[in-house]
């Protein structure tokens, strides 16, 4: 511990972890303890990482007036990090420079130039609004808002993280990954993988704005590589059985919401299983994207995915038509868009009537608004529908990834074309047998019966 009195003009700082009221490690104690640099490998075990790292000692310029002579000024002050190299960094700083920087009243960061995480995530998200010169679309704009409102603000607040900078360190992103969870569905629950690279693609894009504009050197998860899956650990894509679909149906209206909004609910559930639409596609459809086909004789829908970016045409049952066709919808920019809530409440409602609709029976795989999209592709494969077709009106790249994705399916439907090629084949058989009977009782020849598969024939 440092002593008092002490000469000006030195540095003699300790760096020290001080745990929090809520601390893990030091739950049984009410005073909690200050824990210095862990030097041993077993101090770095036991080290908590939750609660933040502070200074504590003298700067060389940090002084002040006392009875008229100046004495040094004690510092106790956090370093606003709770990862050990971090700390170190600031610690290193603060004797390069010998005093603490200027802050306004009230602030918490060290540095002058240190730009907080809360002004960088409001920067980043005020960069992409449709007033800026790199907008990007409102509900794309939504997920980057709830990264960086409901996920990182919140943790860094809890885990003492205030400069943007801090993700210089790998390892505080893989800390801040590894903490994602559900925050809607299934609440505390893990990420689905393929949600997790999603978010990590959006988070890493935030940083890479951050280094751009020089708030910290570097992206610590430039070095953090998401493991490939293999074919076997693809991601199975599941479908609803027309019995689950007719549940859903039967499923009763939501009290809490209105007629329209229950309509709403409705015509999107039957657009996305009937036409193949993805519920961000499906979210901003709008009677521009609805015409009539080449033969004149039905509609199709005609629009510009989101995900992919090409433009897909699929035909679309009467009965869909006649539910979006009543939708009273909202005008925005001379167009009608028949959804007038935001995606996530959207998506929220859909999830909601497929759960009133598994009361009494649960579905045989978790839904998600994303099984509907399923369920249209795999219902086409099992009428047998040529993967060509079903590829376009997905709008894949190419008919491999239609295959990839539904291998296991189109894989079920050749069992189908098989079976029926068989049944097929042996009524054929039978009719050949019973006509050759027919012509032996008429006196008239005809060429031998071929022989079953495994039976040889005897001479």
């Amino acid at each position: 511990m440092i002593k008092s009195p002490i000469a000006s003009g030195t540095n003699n700082l300790n760096i020290f972890r001080r745990h929090l009221a809520h601390c893990r490690r030091y739950s049984e104690l009410s005073k909690k303890p200050f824990t210095y640099w862990p030097a041993t490998s077993g101090d770095r075990r036991a080290d908590c990482r939750d609660c933040s790292v502070w200074c504590l000692g003298y700067l060389a310029r940090e002084t002040h007036v006392v009875h008229g002579q100046i004495r040094p000024k004690r510092i106790f002050v956090s370093l606003g990090t709770n990862d050990w190299t971090a700390a170190e960094m600031e610690f290193a700083r603060l004797y390069e420079r010998g005093l603490l920087p200027p802050v306004e009243v009230g602030a918490s960061m060290l540095d002058p130039d240190a730009i907080t995480v809360p002004q960088a995530g409001k920067r980043y998200l005020e960069s992409r609004t449709g007033a800026s010169l790199d907008p990007i679309e409102k509900d794309t704009l939504d997920h980057y808002a709830s990264l960086i409102e409901q996920r990182l603000f919140p943790y860094c607040e809890l885990n003492g993280i205030h400069f943007i900078r801090d993700f210089e360190n790998r390892d505080v992103c893989s800390r801040f990954t590894e903490s994602w969870r559900q925050l809607r569905r299934g609440v505390g629950e893990f990420l689905a993988m393929s949600t997790r690279k999603t978010e990590m693609q959006r988070f890493r894009t935030f940083l890479r704005f951050g280094v751009e504009n020089g708030w910290l050197a570097k992206s610590g998860t430039d070095t953090i590589r998401t493991k490939r899956r293999t074919t076997a650990q693809q991601e199975e894509r599941h479908g609803l059985e027309l019995t689950e679909y007719q549940q859903i149906l039967a499923a009763p209206d939501s009290p809490d919401l209105t007629r329209q909004e229950n309509a709403e609910t409705r015509a999107v559930t039957e657009l996305m299983r009937w036409s193949g639409l993805r519920i961000s596609d499906a979210h901003k459809f709008n009677d521009s994207e609805l015409v009539f086909n080449e033969r004149g004789d039905g509609w199709n829908v005609d629009f510009i995915q989101k995900k992919t970016k090409k433009r897909c045409i699929c035909p679309v049952s009467d009965h869909v038509l006649e539910m979006l066709q009543a939708l009273p919808g909202r005008l925005e920019g001379g167009k009608k868009y028949l959804f007038t809530c935001s995606y996530t409440a959207l998506r929220e409602r859909v999830s909601t009537l497929a759960a009133r609709a598994q009361r009494e029976k649960p579905f045989s795989h978790v839904f998600s608004p994303h099984c509907l999209h399923h369920t249209f592709a795999i219902q086409h494969f099992h009428e047998g529908t040529p993967v060509e077709l079903v590829s376009k009106w997905l709008g894949h790249e190419s008919t491999a990834v239609t295959v990839k994705h539904y291998q296991n399916w189109i894989g079920s439907t050749r069992q189908v074309a098989e079976k029926v090629s068989r049944d097929a084949n042996a009524g054929m058989l039978a009719k050949a047998v019973a006509l050759q009977i027919g012509h032996t009782q008429t006196g008239r020849s005809l060429p031998p019966r071929p022989s079953e598969p495994g039976i040889v024939s005897r001479s």
